[in-house]
């Protein structure tokens, strides 16, 4: 069953209503840095990018929130890492659209629905899909979540004086970051806008958890 929630008119209207809302008051938060040409900003971005990459045990908690048109659908995820190994629990507003995605290296994505269902996948997107009714691009997001690139993929980036990253072009998602926070002396993403075809995917993460590198 589709996990997107068909709303009535009246309560599409709203949705849409209280959406246009929150991101005014997110646009007017505050300016974001300019883009930094410099090679200094590039070598301080790849800096980071090593330092983040080195981790390979984190995990965070985040609220989603997917717009398409006059539909809109949330969802809480609790992502996991351990060593390389993902586990991905996504849960919908009154348990819908819920289910557990993990991702192991050379191995079939698998998923498991609330509802006890089981599928397996090279490709985890079709998979979230499968839940959630709609694109959300976990291959990508397994990058850019902590604002770093897929080095397999052809990207734009766009880094501020920092090295923190603006804007990332990649695989058809236009990714923006809005806001970070110190974790262990490293600049991680808390607020991040995706797009791609007229979908908008809003990750706010409330929590990160990092352990250094051994």
């Amino acid at each position: 069953m589709n996990a997107m929630t068909l709303l009535p008119r009246r309560r599409r209207v709203l949705a849409g209503l209280l959406l246009t809302a929150v991101l005014l008051a997110t646009g007017c938060a505050g300016l974001r840095p300019a883009a930094d040409a410099d090679p200094a900003a590039r070598a301080a971005f790849d800096q980071r990018a090593d330092q983040v990459a080195a981790i390979d045990t984190w995990r965070l908690v985040a609220r989603l929130g997917l717009a398409t048109g006059e539909e809109y659908w949330s969802a809480q995820l609790n992502w996991r890492v351990d060593n390389g190994g993902h586990v991905l629990d996504l849960a919908g507003p009154m348990g819908r659209g819920g289910g557990r995605l993990t991702l192991a290296e050379a191995q079939p994505a698998e998923l498991v629905t609330r509802a006890g269902e089981q599928f397996r996948a090279e490709d985890p997107d079709a998979l979230v899909a499968h839940i959630s009714g709609e694109a959300i691009p976990v291959s990508g997001m397994i990058y850019w979540v902590r604002g770093l690139v897929d080095p397999a993929r052809a990207h734009q980036l766009d880094v501020d004086a920092d090295g923190r990253p603006l804007r990332i072009e990649q695989s058809g998602w236009t990714v923006e970051y809005r806001e970070f926070e110190d974790v262990n002396g490293i600049a991680m993403p808390v607020r991040m806008d995706m797009e791609r075809d007229g979908v908008e995917l809003r990750a706010r993460i409330g929590s990160w958890l990092m352990e250094p590198p051994q």
